[in-house]
């Protein structure tokens, strides 16, 4: 006999999956002010990661920061954007140990950030952010230099 309880259970999560899967990446029709979000978030969780570890400390700032971007919140976006970072976080730490897979997902993710070069209000605003991130801990490794110079790149 089917148990259909299970089988909701396991298709909603399915769909969650589906869903935060589908909301890393820009769809062109997105507001300029999405996109914003969307690249935000990517340059904050690609800053956290870029020794390849999580400091508590980087995170808590990025998250802090979600949380007090008029934008995102005048976009009612607040938890979107701290899930997708969540998620971004996730998908990088997967690929630590994969110099392939760790390549790629780095690549999706500064890809995001070329969507702003239409913009040219927001990039500053990206850069001071990560920045700051860098610097939350209290060390700028050199890797973390090297993201910072990686993501100025992708934004110019």
């Amino acid at each position: 006999m089917l148990d259909w309880d299970k089988i909701k259970d396991k298709s909603s999560k399915l769909l969650g999956d589906a869903g935060r899967k589908f909301r890393q990446y820009t769809p062109e029709s997105f507001s300029k002010e999405k996109k914003f979000v969307n690249a935000l978030v990517s340059s904050m969780a690609l800053m956290t990661m870029a020794d390849k570890k999580a400091e508590t400390q980087e995170v808590i700032t990025s998250i802090d920061l979600i949380k007090d971007i008029e934008e995102i919140q005048d976009l009612d976006l607040v938890t979107m954007a701290i899930e997708l970072y969540e998620f971004h976080i996730e998908e990088l730490s997967k690929n630590v140990d994969s110099p392939t897979k760790w390549i790629l997902t780095e690549a999706k993710l500064l890809s995001e950030l070329g969507k702003m070069k239409a913009y040219p209000e927001y990039p500053p605003m990206i850069e001071a952010l990560i920045a700051h991130i860098a610097q939350s801990d209290g060390n700028l490794a050199p890797e973390e230099t090297q993201m910072q110079e990686k993501i100025l790149k992708a934004l110019s």
